[in-house]
């Protein structure tokens, strides 16, 4: 019981999320092959200046949230900081959006850009998973942190408490 506490404090639903990643990414990649689609068009200065910002996105969302939860004590205190101010989940939307987005860029691939949608349908179902037991962890502290940031963007709550 020790165990299944420590390793859901620490990892989540994130293994069995990355390891199904990874398996949509290459169905997406070999079905677009099989079928035969064209490769992603677009132009080179573009291509470039689109991937350094989904870079700096996944490297925000990734080592600032891991600053954040080491700083933390990972797990053992509710996370509002960094890149958590702003979403409940910030390395999922890292892998979900900046990786994916990165990777359909750099492999000429429409068909890992449309595997957006599915990914963030099956991140979303685990996020709810993982974050029943945070509600239990923390409780109301927590519920009034999911009304204020969003699950993998920032919230319209969020920027319009912002605006005043």
């Amino acid at each position: 019981m020790k165990f299944s506490k420590t390793y859901k404090r620490i990892f989540g639903v994130g293994p069995v999320g990355l390891i199904t990643t990874f398996l949509v990414w290459a169905l997406f990649f070999y079905t677009e092959k099989w079928i035969g689609l064209p490769p992603m068009k677009i132009s080179g200065i573009f291509r470039i200046f689109l991937l350094v910002v989904l870079g700096l996105d996944a490297v925000y969302l990734y080592v600032g949230g891991m600053i954040v939860l080491m700083k933390n004590q990972w797990g053992n205190k509710l996370v509002t900081q960094g890149p958590y101010q702003f979403i409940r989940h910030p390395f999922y939307s890292a892998l979900i959006y900046s990786a994916t987005g990165s990777l359909a860029l750099w492999l000429y691939s429409w068909a890992l850009l449309i595997s957006v949608i599915p990914l963030t349908l099956f991140w979303s179902w685990l996020a709810t998973k993982e974050e029943r037991y945070i509600i239990d962890r923390f409780g109301d502290e927590y519920l009034q942190y999911m009304k204020k940031t969003g699950q993998f963007f920032p919230s319209y709550s969020y920027f319009k408490s912002e605006m005043k």
